[in-house]
C-alpha cells in the first residue's frame, strides 16, 4: 500500500496497513536541500521537488503544499512583503475604506495573480511525477473571516466586529471574501491536487467568542462544505488554537478533514470528531517536533496513535514546522508511526 492509498483509505473509513502521515514541512524541506523561501516561491519546479524530495526521503504519504498565509490577500491587494529568507507577510490594510475593501473582492483576481499561478504550477508539476504514488493537498490559504480581516487591518477589524454600526458592512466584506477564497479551491483542485485545505485561524476561541465565530464565520464555513461537495472537492479545516468551545461545531460541519491543534484537548477532539472526520495532526511543532528530543518525538506521537487507536487520523504536526526542525526527529515520528501495532 502507497502513500496515496493510504491517504484515501483513511478517508473514505476504510482499513490501512499502517496509519498515514503527513507533515506541514514547507520550510525545513526547503532549508535541507539549501533553497531560500524566495527560490521557493517564485520557481514551482523547485517547489515541487522539494516537497517530492521531502516525502521520498522520510516516507511521507502525503505531502501538503504550502507558500504563506497572503496568496488570495496579495492577490486582491493587500501590501505583501517578501522576506528573501522568510515566508512572505501581509503588511497593513488594502484600503482604510470598508466600500474599496467589498469592491476589491474579486474571484478574477485569484485567475490574474502570478503567484497563484506559480503555486499552481508547482501542483502540476507534483501530479506528474508522483501522482497515485504521493497524496498531494493544496492549501488554499485564508477562509472568508480570516481573508476579510487581512484586507481591513486585524486591530481595525477587530474593534469594527464590536460596533454594531459596521456590522452589515463586514457581513459584506466577508461574503465577498467568501467567493474569493471558493475560487482558489477550485482552482488548486484543477491544477491535480487530490485534496484542498484552508485556514481560518482568526476566527478560532483564542481571538474570537463561540457566538461570534456562530455569526461570522460558521455560516460560510456550512456554504464552503456544501459548495465544495457539488465540485467533488474534499478539504481540510485548519483552525489555529484550541479548539474545544468550538469543536462540536466544526465536527457538526462534516468537512473530510480536521487539522486539529495540539493545544486542543486532544482525547476530547478525538471522541467529537469520530465518524464525521478524519483528524489531521495533532503534535505540537514546536515543543515536540522543534526543541523536543527523538525520545519526546516518540512518546507523543505513540500518545497521539492511542487517542485515535491508530484509525481516523492522518497523523503530523498540528501547524506549519520550524524551518530548523531537526531531522532525526522527523525520521523518529515516521519510525515511530510505521511500527505502531
Amino acid at each position: 500500500m502507497n502513500g496515496y492509498e493510504r491517504i484515501k483509505n483513511t478517508l473514505a473509513s476504510q482499513a490501512t496497513d499502517v496509519p498515514p502521515v503527513m507533515l506541514h514541512n514547507f520550510m525545513p524541506a526547503a532549508r535541507e536541500v539549501g533553497i531560500s523561501m524566495e527560490e521557493y516561491r517564485n520557481n514551482p519546479s523547485k517547489m515541487a521537488q522539494v516537497h517530492i524530495d521531502a516525502a521520498r526521503k522520510y516516507g511521507l504519504d502525503g505531502i501538503l503544499l504550502d507558500v504563506d498565509t497572503c496568496l488570495e490577500a496579495g492577490a486582491i491587494g493587500v501590501p505583501v512583503i517578501f522576506p528573501p529568507d522568510r515566508v512572505a507577510a501581509a503588511e497593513g490594510a488594502a484600503s482604510d475604506d470598508i466600500d474599496e475593501l467589498i469592491e476589491m473582492m474579486s474571484p478574477d483576481k485569484i485567475l490574474a495573480n502570478d503567484r497563484i499561478k506559480r503555486y499552481l504550477e508547482s501542483i502540476h508539476i507534483m501530479k506528474q511525477q508522483v501522482g497515485g504514488e504521493i497524496w498531494i493537498r493544496g492549501n488554499c490559504d485564508q477562509m472568508a473571516f480570516s481573508l476579510a480581516m487581512l484586507s481591513y487591518g486585524m486591530q481595525q477589524f477587530m474593534e469594527d466586529l464590536l460596533d454594531e454600526d459596521c456590522e452589515d458592512k463586514i457581513l459584506e466584506l466577508i461574503d465577498r471574501a467568501y467567493y474569493v477564497h471558493l475560487e482558489l479551491h477550485k482552482q488548486v483542485s484543477a491544477a491535480g491536487a487530490d485534496m484542498t485545505s484552508f485556514g481560518d485561524s482568526s476566527c478560532g476561541p483564542d481571538l474570537i467568542s463561540r457566538n461570534m465565530f456562530l455569526k461570522y464565520s460558521y455560516p460560510w464555513h456550512q456554504r464552503l462544505k456544501a459548495d465544495l461537495e457539488k465540485l467533488n472537492i474534499q478539504t481540510v479545516c485548519h483552525i489555529c488554537g484550541n479548539l474545544d468551545n468550538i469543536v462540536e461545531d466544526v465536527a457538526g460541519i462534516g468537512y473530510a478533514g480536521v487539522e486539529v491543534d495540539y493545544k486542543t484537548n486532544i482525547a476530547n477532539a478525538a471522541k467529537v470528531l469520530k465518524g464525521k472526520s478524519v483528524v489531521f495532526g495533532t503534535i505540537d511543532p514546536t515543543g515536540v517536533f522543534y526543541t523536543g528530543s527523538p525520545e519526546k518525538v516518540e512518546m507523543e506521537t505513540k500518545k497521539t496513535l492511542e487517542y485515535f487507536g491508530g484509525s481516523g487520523i492522518i497523523i503530523g504536526a498540528g501547524c506549519a514546522l520550524s524551518p530548523m526542525t531537526p531531522e532525526d526527529n522527523i525520521k523518529m515520528f515516521v519510525k515511530t508511526v510505521k511500527e505502531y501495532k
